[in-house]
């Protein structure tokens, strides 16, 4: 339990690290935007009230800031990365030992599996093959765009900057961010419960 307890506290001293940063102070109560730009764009009438548009089109996302994004980006991955031990992974393993209460493992569960399923669900940008979800918008973003540790996904995010409408990316990307770090700051308030619940045992076992 000593061990549990360490580990939910430095948990929360990192989510407290991103309500901290200056991405969280932009964008934590503000949705992103994108502003697009049409060059030599034409429109034609394909009847019935229905329109053809083809032409460049550029955006960009005016907020966008590299180094408050890297500087959140180093605390996302550790709290996201399965084999950390600060990581959603690590700490479900506290919540679902068997000495936990019923009601915080089901708070816990019923919450990481609404972070799997918004992860899981497509991107509102689309792709010519298809869409992608935000989960694999957001590896290519960070581990190709970002970290710059893998080369398919570099190859990936350079070809969007390519595209002209990276702006699209950013937005989706950003707001993906926004999304976890509200779910961070949930699973810090029921870690509060929790390391209360635990010191509060361990005191009754010093006795």
């Amino acid at each position: 339990m000593q061990k549990a307890l360490e580990t939910l506290k430095s948990f929360n001293k990192r989510v407290e690290r991103l309500e901290r940063s200056g991405f969280s102070k932009q964008f934590l109560d503000k949705e992103p935007e994108a502003f697009a730009e049409f060059k030599s764009v034409e429109f034609e009438s394909l009847g019935n009230g229905e329109f053809s548009l083809t032409g460049e089109i550029i955006s960009t996302l005016p907020d966008y800031n590299e180094d408050q994004i890297d500087a959140v980006i180093l605390t996302y991955r550790v709290l996201t990365q399965n084999n950390d031990r600060l990581s959603i992974a690590s700490i479900s393993k506290i919540y679902n030992s068997d000495w936990f209460p019923e009601e915080g493992q089901k708070l816990f569960n019923e919450a990481r599996e609404k972070v799997n399923e918004y992860l899981d669900s497509p991107a509102t940008v689309s792709f010519p093959k298809g869409q992608i979800s935000i989960r694999k918008l957001m590896e290519v973003i960070i581990y190709g765009g970002l970290a710059h540790s893998n080369k398919e996904k570099e190859e990936i995010y350079e070809s969007w900057l390519k595209s002209g409408v990276s702006g699209f990316f950013q937005v989706e990307f950003v707001a993906a961010l926004r999304f976890m770090i509200q779910y961070f700051i949930y699973f810090k308030d029921l870690n509060i419960v929790a390391i209360q619940l635990i010191e509060n045992h361990l005191e009754e076992n010093a006795s």
